[in-house]
């Protein structure tokens, strides 16, 4: 028989149906999404709180759930572990201390002794004593045992921490370490779990002195042990994160370390400098109970004669230089090394190497 062929005809095309070709890729897409949804639930439970995060979490959690029930979500899960990667819990939670109680002052109405346990006679508290500081905090040391300084924090900390870290090598006694999470803070340890990094460093004994920054991300919504959310300006809001900032100042205390807090510099924004304001005054107060803890001002260093916010800010040397990033918040090289030039100081004056004033 003779072999046929059959021509395409002028209305006849090669290739798949649209139809079919849009189905594959919705197909791809619904995969893609399944495969990544764990993900997208947990990024949209880290955004701030309020009624945006509340949409996107109802979004994704239906295909979160189905993406967990078909185990679709482990791949990622086997990749993340094999990075390293770990999502915190959205709790702050301290760890215990030797009395088997979580450091810091709990939120009233959180947590406590539980009501339906038989009470216990009355009994006078004993006061506690008043513990006496110890004339230097910190040993003096020299080039065979140099001072392990730790600097870290929020991205406030990274352009101040590297100048710390460099100047704190050139004394020739001091050993520096530097752990800036950008975008990390007190508030919100679902991002980043700082209550267990610093866990972590305070197990193995990884330094003598802590310079702690943080703040410039901590003005949002809040979540308390008992699940309720504040927002700034709520009265529960400041309760909250002051059990935060005391909780890890309790944390961080040993014989022989000593912390040193850095507070927020003023912001181009007046609104934004009224809260950090805010949350400087609650590292104030609180490193104020706590012999340990050395808050650090930054607020004078950056502002004008006037008190007010400038870019331009006179260095110690007399000059006018340019120290703050066009953002009106964080630091350039030259306010990096304003400011790590009084905590070096301070250090030095705790370690006995140059007298106190």
């Amino acid at each position: 028989m003779a072999r046929e062929e059959r021509r395409l005809g002028s209305g006849e095309r090669l290739g798949a149906k649209p139809g079919r070709v849009f189905g594959v890729i919705v197909g791809a897409l619904l995969i893609a999404v399944l495969l990544n949804a764990p993900w997208l639930e947990d990024g949209a439970k880290k955004q701030p709180f309020g009624k945006e995060r509340d949409f996107w979490v109802a979004v994704w959690k239906p295909f979160a759930a189905v993406s967990r029930a078909l185990y679709l979500d482990q791949p990622r899960k086997w990749a993340d572990e094999a990075l390293g990667r770990e999502s915190g819990g959205d709790l702050f939670e301290l760890p215990a201390d030797a009395d088997g109680d979580a450091t810091g002052t709990p939120t009233p109405g959180q947590g406590g002794a539980d009501r339906t346990a038989t009470p216990r006679p009355e009994r006078t508290p004993t006061p506690t004593p008043t513990p006496t500081p110890p004339k230097q905090l910190v040993r003096t040391p020299d080039a065979t045992a140099p001072l392990r300084v730790w600097v870290g924090g929020d991205s406030m900390s990274k352009i101040l921490g590297e100048a710390l870290v460099r100047q704190a090598s050139e004394t020739g006694v001091m050993t520096p370490a530097q752990e800036s999470q950008l975008s990390s803070g007190l508030t919100r340890p679902d991002f980043f779990d700082w209550p267990g990094e610093f866990n972590r460093l305070v197990t193995s004994d990884a330094a003598d002195v802590y310079v702690v920054m943080f703040g410039a991300n901590d003005s949002q919504g809040i979540k308390t042990p008992g699940g309720d959310i504040y927002q700034p300006g709520d009265d529960g809001w400041a309760v909250e994160y002051r059990r935060r900032v005391a909780g890890v100042m309790d944390l961080l205390k040993h014989e022989g370390r000593m912390v040193l807090w850095v507070g927020q510099p003023i912001m181009r924004s007046e609104e934004f400098s009224a809260r950090m304001s805010e949350l400087n005054v609650i590292y104030q107060e609180e490193a104020a109970k706590r012999y340990w803890v050395r808050y650090v001002d930054l607020w004078p260093l950056f502002t004008t004669a006037s008190g007010g916010y400038d870019a331009y800010v006179v260095d110690d040397d007399g000059e006018v230089k340019l120290m703050r990033h066009p953002d009106g918040v964080h630091l350039l090289r030259e306010g990096g090394e304003k400011a790590a030039r009084v905590i070096i100081k301070a250090i030095q004056e705790e370690a006995g190497l140059i007298p106190k004033p």
